[in-house]
């Protein structure tokens, strides 16, 4: 096995390498939490309105204010045709405060949502195994209300995920680019590290060292700095999210969800340092065995 420490990691740019791998690692790990909690959330977002529609009922116009029976009438009449036609498993009419909580992150939790004439909302979960026709529901509705208007949540949810998908894809091309900005980083630290080390390096040659041992020694110095460095950035990773995770709490609600990770996508992060070490350890191998083959 060879010595690591015949070439010593104290000296010249490498030492440099750990926190330059620090940075990569607290990078990727903030990219690799912003791709699997967009995941999570787009699987939150498929679950909770796949097969689901909303009915609105406009409030009737010339209705005196505080005169709520004609209205709630008409819901009424609306929830009972819901529930008959077929496809609709449930139809649930949502509570003035139901209401008013979806609205709360837009227009805040004064007095003025109850100020506003708002729409009555009737939510619909449709059959998975036969939903509902929606063309025959709307022509259906329009009998009972011309100003009924039923919101499919299909498009919206589609869009979502489309971008959603878009922003993991470019997640994943800045963790390719870490990685390649990091094997950039560790062959220039590598090359200065052995032109640094070259009569050491000469003085193993004469005592017929091959090339293989004489590059396990850089390897194990690589490797060495390379998760020293990966476990720097992981620690200032684990406090950023925590932070973040905090600041999210606050967030939670419909349309955003829950952004937290579960305990196995923090396991997933958690090898970061192992896979930078890898990485810093086979490029300064490869790096060091080209070099050996440019020595006379």
């Amino acid at each position: 096995m060879a010595r690591p420490d015949l070439i010593p990691d104290s000296e010249g740019a490498g030492r440099f390498l750990p926190w330059v791998v620090a940075v990569m690692v607290f990078f990727a790990a903030l990219a690799g939490a912003a791709g699997l909690a967009l995941h999570q959330a787009t699987g939150a977002w498929r679950n909770d309105l796949a097969n689901t529609i909303t009915v609105e009922i406009p409030p009737l116009k010339g209705n005196p204010a505080g005169h709520a029976e004609p209205n709630l009438a008409r819901v009424a009449v609306v929830t009972k045709a819901l529930r008959a036609t077929a496809g609709v498993a449930e139809a649930r009419p949502l509570e003035p405060a139901e209401i008013a909580k979806l609205l709360q992150p837009w227009l805040g939790g004064g007095g003025l949502i109850g100020d506003l004439p708002l729409p009555y909302l009737i939510d619909v979960r449709l059959s998975r195994s036969q939903p509902a026709d929606l063309t025959m529901l709307a022509k259906q509705l329009a009998r009972i209300g011309p100003d009924i208007r039923i919101d499919d949540h299909q498009l919206w949810l589609g869009k979502l995920i489309r971008l959603s998908q878009s922003l993991q894809w470019m997640m994943l091309a800045c963790l390719a680019m870490i990685c390649f900005a990091t094997c950039a980083v560790v062959i220039f630290g590598t090359r200065a590290a052995f032109a640094a080390h070259l009569e050491v390096v000469s003085l193993l040659h004469v005592m017929g060292a091959r090339d293989g041992y004489i590059a396990r020694l850089f390897l194990w110095r690589a490797m060495a700095m390379g998760l020293k460095g990966g476990f720097i950035g992981l620690a200032v990773t684990a406090a950023a999210l925590f932070a973040l995770s905090r600041l999210a709490a606050d967030l939670d609600g419909p349309l955003l969800g829950n952004f937290a990770l579960t305990p196995l996508a923090l396991m997933s992060l958690a090898v970061l340092p192992f896979l930078a070490a890898t990485l810093t350890a086979f490029t300064a191998r490869r790096t060091v065995l080209r070099e050996l083959t440019r020595m006379p």
